[in-house]
């Protein structure tokens, strides 16, 4: 009997510090307990980070490592990678050829829980055996002008 396997459940973001790229655990965190009664979570209770595991060696303590990031380019992976072996993300803006036919477009996740390839005026392409013929060329956040004109 095959054991089942998971997809790794990994996520991007720019860090805030310096608006680099970061991947790892996405955690979402209230730095205060809330009242119930009259009270709400305030934008300065809230914190985002990536956390990733630390470095040790030999019998030592490991530390996690984790950054403050922008919540608003959080990237979930897809746990698929593209024809030149590189991670696929969603938001990522991704290139190939489809039934006999040039696209490009970006990924998002849809509402019934699978990624797809979102492209303008056209239907979107489910995301599946990716790794023949998509590649990644950018993400919506750094390479807007990809999708332009798509």
């Amino acid at each position: 009997m095959g054991g089942i396997t998971m997809r790794e459940i990994l996520f991007r973001a720019k860090r805030i510090d310096n608006g680099e790229w970061v991947e790892g655990y996405y955690i979402y965190h209230i730095k205060r307990t809330i009242c119930p009664i009259g009270d709400s979570v305030k934008p300065e209770d809230e914190q985002h980070v990536i956390m990733q595991d630390g470095f040790s060696d030999w019998n030592m303590p490991r530390n996690t490592v984790v950054f403050d990031i922008d919540p608003e380019n959080v990237c979930q992976y897809t746990g698929l990678k593209d024809k030149n072996g590189k991670r696929i993300w969603e938001n990522d803006i991704v290139s190939g050829y489809f039934n006999h036919k040039k696209i490009t477009g970006f990924i998002k996740y849809g509402s019934n829980a699978v990624y797809y390839i979102e492209r303008e005026g056209s239907y979107g392409i489910h995301l599946d055996n990716s790794e023949d013929w998509l590649e990644v060329i950018g993400n919506i956040f750094d390479n807007p002008e990809l999708m332009k004109g798509e």
